[in-house]
């Protein structure tokens, strides 16, 4: 018998290895989702809300015609007086001084328009067509509002030159006592790398959850197709994909660059997303459970309703702006919080019934937060800063606000349990395929044999027959001529018929196919076999799978305990009947009395036989099972209610 490698050390080998490469390439790929320093400087003339004007900053503000240079005055709140006429394109400009990588300027504007030197070098404009020299622009205002803020690249050698800056005004401006008041942009002086890398950090945290999840919805899909070919539609995984499909957009729609591709949306895209993803998945929880499917379904058109009622709002069909407002656009949160905490507890409710899904997610719930519990726990030394977040942003939760910090905490716990859950599930069954698969081509092994047990019976029957008219006829002889020899050619004639192969016929076509296929092969071996009873009913608390597993273990222990060498007298002795609404078989095999050849059969101590059926067995009882020994036979006994 093959030595049984101990698996504990290679387990624990393969954990540390995957631990060591995967690190690395974790911090490979979330390398660029923290942004580099943002090494800058504020310019602005603007004070900040709630902050006092700190002066001109090195600044000269100006109007410039034709070179009439006239300075500007400083109202102290950061505007300037003095220009000739509402619209008068005015100037700031100032030296460079500050030294930085990769130097770029960044202007807040809203509509107002442009032209920025270098000395007396055009490097931007909002207007190229017009004659962009200081002193003879005509800048004029937007019609419409800009989306982001103006960002220029310098030249490296801007340290020590002068910068300036060429502003419109609008028509429109403040008049008090026929003075007009202008305001300078804000301006910020900044390292290019940093926003750079700002962008680059921006896109990886949008796109590297993106990425999974679209794997993940990929990975169901594909598990949907491959059941479809197999013959099982399974729609729960279609029903998860679209949450998880949901959940990209609701990702995505929150990203900085997607005003860009879809402009800016008259309602929240981000909201009504995660709303209804959150509604799929209870869809699909629904789909999946069948003991609790009116609460779960409940539980679904709560949120839908509600998720509904949250688009309505905000397009303005139901109620105007105020109190009721405001509720309807919390609702959805409200319904969703209490939804997936009622799934939740009826998932554990569905495990303690048996439920083989509910019982993995009630699990993966388990884990994960006990992991981030204990994640907290450990971080309260080290990152003290966020613990403090998290649970600033819980202490909000009460019976008449719950952030959406809560909800997602709750989302997030049903998806990723959700996502173990069917991962498992799809496991289990590409395994339960296999065995069957395993045991489909077991059986068509044994039928092949159990055709061959019974051609093999057949023709030695047909041999029998031919011969039985010259028995008797030299049976009538021998009586007249020599009576004494009868006895010895009848026992010969028995012996004959005892050699038939024996051939077992039940109510039962498995059990056939598998009785028969190793009766043969035990014929092979020259164990003969006797048959007790064989009466077997047409169905039996097993699969087939785990009937084939049950009876071949038995047999093949048996087979092989009685050909072992050191035995005068091999057999295998069966016995199939029902009683009391119980079917039993019982397998007596003889064995060797060689305490050499004992340490290598079967025995309810020893081998994986004994293991499996014991394993197959332990559902119905420790009584369903019997095993009895002697120094020269060994018998196995099962017990099967009906």
């Amino acid at each position: 018998m093959r030595k049984e490698t101990n698996k504990l050390p290679i387990t624990i080998f393969a954990i540390i290895l995957s631990i060591l490469l995967g690190i690395p390439s974790a911090l490979a790929v979330f390398y660029y989702t923290r942004p580099m320093e943002d090494a800058s400087y504020d310019l602005s003339l603007l004070p900040k809300d709630g902050q006092e004007w700190e002066g001109n900053k090195g600044w000269t503000v100006y109007t410039n015609e034709a070179g009439n240079i006239t300075e500007l005055t400083p109202d102290g709140a950061g505007g300037y007086l003095g220009v000739d006429h509402p619209g008068q394109t005015f100037y700031y400009s100032r030296t460079l001084t500050e030294e930085l990588d990769s130097p770029t300027l960044q202007i807040g504007s809203v509509n107002q328009t442009f032209s920025i030197f270098i000395g007396d070098t055009l490097i931007y404009t909002d207007f190229p067509e017009l004659e962009n020299r200081i002193g003879y622009l005509e800048l004029t205002n937007l019609e419409w509002d800009r989306l982001e803020t103006i960002s220029v690249s310098l030249p490296l050698d801007y340290l020590g030159q002068t910068l300036t800056i060429a502003q419109s005004s609008p028509v429109y401006s403040e008049v008090q006592k026929d003075v007009v008041t202008v305001w300078p942009c804000s301006v910020r002086l900044y390292c290019g790398y940093a926003y750079e890398s700002g962008l680059i950090a921006s896109a990886s945290q949008t796109m590297l959850p993106v990425a999974f999840l679209f794997a993940l919805e990929l990975l169901l899909l594909a598990a949907f197709i491959r059941n479809a070919t197999a013959g099982s539609i399974s729609l729960q995984l279609p029903v998860f994909a679209l949450a998880i499909l949901f959940q990209i957009c609701s990702i995505l729609s929150k990203a900085d660059f997607t005003a860009r591709y879809i402009g800016t949306p008259s309602v929240d895209l981000v909201g009504i997303c995660f709303h209804l993803s959150v509604g799929i998945l209870l869809l699909f929880l629904a789909v999946q459970t069948k003991h609790l499917r009116p609460l779960y379904l409940a539980c679904t058109a709560i949120q839908w309703c509600a998720t509904l009622t949250f688009l309505l709002t905000q397009l303005g069909k139901l109620v105007p702006y105020g109190d009721l407002y405001v509720f309807f656009l919390f609702l959805p949160r409200y319904t969703g919080c209490f939804a997936l905490l009622a799934t939740l507890i009826g998932s554990f409710l569905l495990w303690k019934k048996g439920d083989r899904f509910f019982r993995h997610l009630s699990q993966a719930v388990l884990i994960l937060a006990g992991c981030y519990v204990l994640f907290l726990l450990i971080s309260i030394p080290f990152y003290p800063e966020y613990v403090s977040t998290v649970f600033r942003r819980l202490q909000g939760d009460t019976i008449t606000h719950i952030p959406n910090a809560s909800l997602k905490l709750i989302w997030n716990l049903c998806l990723i349990s959700g996502l173990a859950s069917i991962v498992l599930e799809l496991f289990e069954q590409e395994a339960e395929r296999r065995t069957e698969l395993a045991v489909l081509s077991a059986r068509n092994e044994l039928a092949l044999e159990s055709y061959e047990n019974l051609r093999q019976q057949s023709q030695e029957v047909m041999m029998i027959r031919h011969d039985t008219m010259k028995h008797y006829s030299l049976l009538r002889q021998m009586a007249k001529d020599t009576p004494e020899r009868i006895k010895d050619y009848l026992d010969e004639l028995i012996g004959q018929v005892e050699a038939v192969r024996p051939v077992i016929s039940t109510e039962n076509q498995t059990l056939n196919i598998l009785l028969n296929g190793k009766l043969h092969t035990a014929a092979e071996k020259g164990i003969p076999t006797e048959i007790v009873r064989a009466d077997a009913p047409g169905q039996l608390p097993l699969s087939d799978s785990e009937l084939c597993c049950l009876v071949a273990n038995i047999l093949d222990n048996a087979i092989t305990a009685a050909s072992a060498p050191g035995i005068s007298k091999p057999y295998i002795r069966l016995d199939l009947h029902c009683k009391d609404r119980f079917f039993v078989f019982a397998c007596e095999n003889s064995r060797s009395v060689s305490e050499n050849d004992k340490k290598n059969l079967p025995t309810p101590k020893h081998g994986y036989g004994i293991k499996i059926i014991r394993q197959i067995m332990s559902r119905f009882g420790e009584h369903t099972l019997s095993i009895d020994e002697s120094e020269t036979t060994y018998q196995v006994t099962v017990i099967l209610p009906l």
